[in-house]
């Protein structure tokens, strides 16, 4: 025990608790950190394709190479065996000196080592820098996500800079954004999550009661009962990140060679339900090859034999269960495919990468995911977690309300996640008197001012024919068409703290 304990403080003194302090306040840093998390994805998408490309080969060569040695080794020991037994060697059918053959065999398995040796250190190189870029990807990205009020920022920020439906660039940008969008979903469910049921994976539940004394200790830096700066990193390393990396590269086998094929030159159309299926199943394959031979475990030097056994132990218990993660429709793991695909169905709706799309889609992801649960795809407690999560209306999108201060229809942007209830969406409202106009405070809308339902506008008692002259029967709006040309980021999200109900 004591031991086991000696063990978690050398694994603690590695965490650096001085990233927890690594957020920053201005709006304008973290939309220019989500662009970086962009090109860190980019530069991780463009090395994944080198891999695919190469890994097959080069495992058939390092296994012909092992092949190669043995069989050179094995006519080397057969000699030797035979001059010890006999006092010299035996003549060799169509070789004019036994020595000389002797010698060359010896050549041709000292080169074949020589070629396994050079093949072993590039394989190995390689997979450091994957390993590396990865991490550095994870680990920059959860220095942001630390609290309720940042995960708003983080996903709002991202989804208000979507590209509109009908530009050229929506598909491209939209998948290299999704999987990061996807990592934050995640992470914020599993924490909802955490408190409220039991894991059964045994890493995830060892880990948990380890680091959780009671469930209602929170992670989350803008809410009571915090964990200690030591818990809370280890709850980051131990958990969050490797749940976080699953995230971030569970599709990336979609950049292999066959998934192309199957793509046939355009990632972004739409498959037949055989192609669908094909895809699926060899981009999991490619997944997973990926996290096992192109990621691996790290490589970490220590002091002793005993800490580079336990380490390596340990290292393959989190990488076994990111594998479970990673194939959980296969492992028949519900919790942890609730965990990956209910965030990632969502995120298709809000980050569309289908060719032809229409903004009032995103409105459609919570009725969606409410269906699915009803059906029993998706579980009702992992389901309805994260619809009270994300509410109704996605963060970053528009709606228009009745204001009651103003008496007159005003629009209003989503600006947090968490509402405290479904239907009531909470925004920032970014017109008074129908006049651009911000505040720092944020307005929760109730369902009865609310335009998005029909109930509200017939009850307003403002004149129909008008209202659907003027607005076409559409009572949502894309912020996207004025994002950081008329709604500056570094205003929309400055909040005071505020909140008024209207």
């Amino acid at each position: 025990m004591a031991e086991k304990k000696n063990q978690e403080l050398r694994r603690f003194n590695q965490y650096r608790t001085e990233r927890l302090s690594a957020i920053p306040t201005m709006a304008s840093a973290i939309s220019k950190k989500i662009a970086d998390f962009k090109q860190q994805y980019i530069r991780l998408v463009t090395d994944a394709t080198q891999f695919f490309e190469n890994y097959v080969e080069e495992h058939q060569r390092l296994e012909s190479l092992v092949t190669s040695i043995r069989q050179y080794q094995e006519q080397v020991d057969l000699l030797n065996n035979y001059k010890k037994e006999k006092g010299k060697l035996p003549v060799i059918r169509g070789q004019k000196s036994s020595e000389r053959y002797l010698e060359k065999l010896l050549r041709l398995r000292d080169s074949a080592k020589s070629d396994r040796q050079q093949l072993l250190k590039k394989m190995s190189d390689d997979k450091a820098k994957r390993y590396e870029q990865l991490d550095s990807l994870t680990d920059n990205i959860l220095d942001l996500l630390d609290g309720r009020k940042i995960f708003s920022q983080f996903l709002g920020t991202i989804a208000l800079s979507s590209p509109l439906p009908d530009e050229v660039v929506r598909c491209v940008r939209n998948e290299k954004y999704k999987p990061i969008y996807i990592t934050a979903l995640i992470v914020a469910l599993f924490e909802e999550v955490r408190r409220n049921h039991q894991f059964k994976h045994p890493y995830l539940r060892e880990n948990l009661e380890d680091i959780f004394t009671e469930r209602s200790m929170c992670f989350m830096a803008d809410e009571p009962n915090q964990l200690d700066p030591q818990g809370r990193m280890k709850y980051r390393e131990e958990v969050l990140k490797p749940i976080a990396k699953v995230a971030l590269v569970h599709a990336i086998g979609s950049y292999s060679p066959e998934v192309e094929a199957i793509f046939n030159g355009d990632r972004y159309r739409v498959l037949s339900q055989d192609e669908r299926d094909q895809m699926l199943k060899t981009m999991r394959k490619k997944s997973l090859d990926y996290l096992r031979l192109g990621i691996g475990l790290p490589n970490k030097k220590l002091d002793t034999r005993e800490e580079r056994n336990a380490f390596v132990e340990y290292e393959t218990r989190k990488m076994d269960f990111m594998l479970a993660m990673m194939d959980a429709e296969r492992s028949h793991s519900q919790e942890l495919r609730n965990l990956l695909r209910i965030p990632m169905t969502y995120g298709s709706f809000i980050l569309s990468t289908k060719a032809e799309h229409d903004y009032r889609q995103v409105y459609q992801a919570y009725d969606f995911i409410q269906q699915a649960i009803e059906e029993r795809t998706f579980s009702r407690l992992f389901g309805k977690l994260f619809l009270d999560m994300v509410g109704r209306f996605p963060v970053g999108s528009g709606v228009y309300f009745y204001c009651t201060e103003t008496k007159a229809l005003e629009k209003g942007i989503v600006s947090s996640l968490y509402p405290s209830n479904p239907e009531l969406p909470i925004v920032k409202q970014v017109t008074r008197n129908q006049q651009q106009s911000f505040s720092q405070t944020e307005v929760i809308i109730s369902p009865q001012y609310n335009f998005y339902f029909e109930a509200s506008r017939v009850k307003s008692g403002l004149d129909m024919r008008i209202l659907n002259r003027r607005y076409k029967n559409e009572y949502t709006w894309n912020p996207n068409e004025l994002w950081e040309t008329q709604i500056p980021a570094i205003v929309f999200w400055r909040k005071d703290g505020s909140v008024k109900i209207n």
